[in-house]
């Protein structure tokens, strides 16, 4: 197992810094993915006489460590675990599963004694809240997850799940679960905590600038980038949103001010954790687009923004996609299997790495007979003298494809 602290050494290491593809897969690799048992020490009560129960040290851990993860990836600070708000949000797990739906203003299901209520109903309305109709022993770091998307249009004019978890005033947190008679699970992450308020930030954005899980990213998902208030007058703002991704040939407009574009936009200065929210959303409809990949370049320009002193500002940055693991290339293809040259003429040959998504897209180029036909290394073949050859494309891992060529006399 790796040692905690070369988690902490990464999580804490140039908060502000844009990550690599490498570096993420590191951290990643580090809190591993969660296989440690049932996440209950003691399971709850979800009728009367309730009981809070008690999760494992591990599975707390392991939340911790993955929402961690998580803010690392946003360019905050890490936060810590709290005993008492793990203590709050299992009493509020157990107080939603006896109702069997989530409501942060939970009432008490009319059996539930006073202290255990006052707990509960503290957990939720002072939380993130989600539920599952399913139960895996990986389901609190699921709940992060969900927290972190935010997806439902319900919950698109606010995204406050996903502000709350990457608030950059956050201190500490803790967790929750418990499962329903019926099956459910209510997973709850203590989300108010304001204990380290002065933390230094100028924006969160997610996803971040720089290398960025593709995983974490989904086409029906919104783009968010909160702004610290004593930087920007989101208020006096005028915001514009430009998204592009070039050597895709798609480019997104919104016009926030007129919540107008090309899919959904919308500003909310609710106080969702420390600041306003930019919020847009792209609508694919008709692009052909599937879904965020590895070697994705998205440019994103958040414009007509207003600075505390009344200067304008813009944000400019690039999104490169990643994915958590090693995605190796399985196959190439050239653009086409033969052809026929008469001695001095050229044809550009251009070849495809299949997956478009692997780690490596590299591709190198030979003739089988430099005497009939020469290529370079961009694909480019010259005809050379009479005969047929094979020009050869090989990618990284070793897979090839060859163009038949005839070069008449």
């Amino acid at each position: 197992m790796i040692c905690a602290a070369i988690l902490a050494l990464l999580l804490l290491t140039s908060a502000c810094a844009e990550h690599t593809r490498d570096g993420i897969r590191m951290a990643y690799r580090n809190i591993s993915d969660w296989a440690g048992g049932s996440p209950y020490l003691e399971k709850p009560a979800v009728t009367a006489p309730y009981a809070p129960g008690a999760l494992t040290d591990a599975a707390l851990g392991d939340a911790l460590r993955y929402l961690n993860f998580i803010r690392w990836l946003a360019g905050l600070e890490p936060v810590k675990g709290s005993e008492i708000y793990n203590y709050q949000c299992q009493h509020g797990a157990v107080l939603l599963a006896a109702l069997d739906y989530v409501d942060h203003n939970a009432p008490n299901p009319g059996d539930m004694d006073k202290n255990f209520y006052d707990s509960a109903h503290l957990a939720t309305t002072s939380g993130n809240i989600a539920r599952f109709n399913w139960m895996r022993e990986s389901i609190i770091r699921e709940g992060i997850a969900y927290f972190v998307r935010d997806d439902g249009d319900q919950n698109l004019p606010t995204m406050g799940h996903r502000r709350w978890a990457l608030n950059p005033a956050m201190g500490a947190t803790g967790f929750g679960l418990a499962n329903a008679e019926s099956g459910m699970s209510y997973v709850v992450m203590y989300a108010h905590d304001l204990g380290n308020a002065d933390a230094r930030w100028d924006c969160v954005r997610w996803p971040a600038a720089g290398a960025f899980p593709a995983e974490l990213m989904h086409d029906h998902l919104a783009w968010t980038v909160t702004l610290n208030p004593a930087v920007y007058d989101l208020e006096a703002s005028a915001p514009a949103v430009t998204l592009e991704e070039p050597d895709l040939g798609l480019r997104f407009d919104f016009d926030l001010a007129e919540e107008a574009g090309d899919g959904f936009c919308a500003v909310n200065l609710e106080p969702y954790g420390a600041g306003g929210c930019v919020i847009f959303r792209p609508d694919f409809t008709g692009t052909g687009f599937t879904d965020y990949q590895q070697n994705q370049h998205w440019r994103v320009r958040v414009g007509g923004l207003v600075t505390r002193a009344g200067d304008a500002a813009t944000l400019d940055y690039t999104v490169d996609m990643v994915a958590l693991r090693a995605e190796d290339a399985v196959n190439v293809e050239i653009s086409r299997l033969e052809a026929a040259l008469r001695p001095g003429e050229t044809l550009k040959l251009s070849a495809q790495v299949i997956p478009s998504y692997a780690d490596d897209l590299r591709v190198t180029w030979l003739s089988s007979d430099a005497a009939v036909a020469t290529v370079d290394e961009t694909g480019r073949v010259t005809a050379v003298g009479p005969g047929a050859c094979d020009i050869v494309c090989a990618d990284c891992a070793g897979h090839t494809d060859a163009c038949r060529v005839s070069v008449e006399k």
